[in-house]
């Protein structure tokens, strides 16, 4: 069984307008456009590795195309590119950074790299960050545990874009999560928005000028659409309307309220809002399963986990059961052979950045 925004998903990422580009042709572009705003080349290096990491495995919505939302934002000082990250400890395995308005995926990987550290010598951690941006793709975060055979779940606040269940003021962010268990190198790692789709997605469906799957956002009276433009200026809806709705108020607690930083329309727009920084939290769990078992029968008891779950009925005989993680696992073994694929445009914005040409005009939704 094929859905129909798996359908459009396919069509955007075959565009005729897209190239296939290789990591490290890509890499040196976002590090080099970057450093040319003061970034220095250690953070530039650190922002290009997460955003890559998201293209790499099939989130090119977060990928690095938001290179062309953080430099206009880096250009106008609504960024630190020079931040003084400080770690505040609260107690043995509670830690606060302190982000110093730095970019995103600076900021949350220090968080998740402190994260690892302490569970090292504690078996599990609580990282708080505030005073940070947009960070991409919560799974990366996640992955940088894995890899150290830790479980971990990454969460941020965002930029208000959906209402509170019934209601039509803008209050509340797709606040994304990530949960990830390391198994099998390609790891369990589930990586979602709190709405039915990110409003990244609903952007490159404007850009390609598709209609959306009904049921994702509805207009700023309320009235259900599938115009992307006219989504992009109204709300985007929860997944399990109400249930969604209620983890997207937890996240902003934990990021948000928790931390000190913004929370609810106290964080800012990256493309809307250009008089002051975002003012984003994330947090950090990370935990040693070793503490409970030996990490070997620990993956014995994944195994067996998939092995029941895959050989499950299916619906149909030409689809296959996947668990969160092994697809992207998959798409990323793909494009580090054969590339990934980037729009014309975005790549030529990318091109100009890196060579310190800014004519170019943000999205204003």
């Amino acid at each position: 069984m094929i859905f129909r925004h798996d359908l459009c998903r396919r069509k955007l990422l075959t565009s005729n307008t897209t190239v296939h580009k290789s990591y490290n042709e890509l890499f040196e572009i976002g590090v080099t456009a970057l450093d040319l705003t003061g970034v220095s080349s250690k953070h530039s290096e650190i922002t290009v590795q997460r955003l890559l990491s998201a293209d790499l495995r099939g989130y090119g919505s977060h990928g690095i195309k938001r290179l062309l939302m953080y430099i206009p934002r880096l250009r106008k000082q609504l960024i630190n590119p020079t931040p003084r990250i400080i770690v505040k400890s609260l107690a043995p395995s509670i830690k606060l950074i302190c982000g110093d308005n730095g970019l995103g995926p600076v900021v949350a990987t220090k968080g998740m790299e402190k994260s690892v550290e302490v569970t090292r010598k504690h078996g599990i951690s609580f990282i708080g960050c505030r005073d940070s941006n947009h960070f991409g793709a919560a799974g990366p975060y996640v992955l940088l545990a894995c890899k150290e055979n830790f479980l971990a779940l990454a969460g941020t606040n965002a930029f208000p874009t959906m209402a509170p269940f019934n209601g039509l003021d803008s209050l509340v962010g797709n606040n994304p999560v990530a949960i990830g268990v390391p198994f099998n190198n390609s790891h369990f790692v589930l990586d979602i928005s709190m709405s039915v789709s990110a409003r990244g997605r609903i952007r490159d469906f404007a850009d390609e000028n598709l209609t959306l799957p009904e049921g994702w956002a509805v207009t700023l009276d309320g009235i259900p659409t599938t115009d992307p433009m006219e989504a992009l200026k109204g709300f985007v809806l929860p997944m399990g309307l109400h249930k969604g709705f209620g983890l997207a108020v937890a996240i902003d607690i934990l990021s948000g309220v928790l931390t000190g930083s913004g929370f609810s329309d106290g964080v800012k727009s990256m493309l809307q809002q250009w008089n002051e920084p975002q003012h984003i939290g994330h947090f950090f769990i990370t935990l040693d399963p070793s503490l409970f078992m030996k990490f070997e029968s620990f993956e014995n008891r994944m195994k067996h986990l998939y092995k029941k779950l895959k050989s499950a009925r299916r619906i149909s005989s030409d689809v296959s059961i996947h668990l969160p993680g092994e697809r992207s696992a998959e798409i990323e073994k793909h494009r580090m052979k054969h590339g990934i694929p980037i729009d014309v445009k975005t790549l030529e914005n990318l091109h100009k950045f890196a060579q310190g040409d800014y004519d170019y005009e943000t999205h204003k939704y």
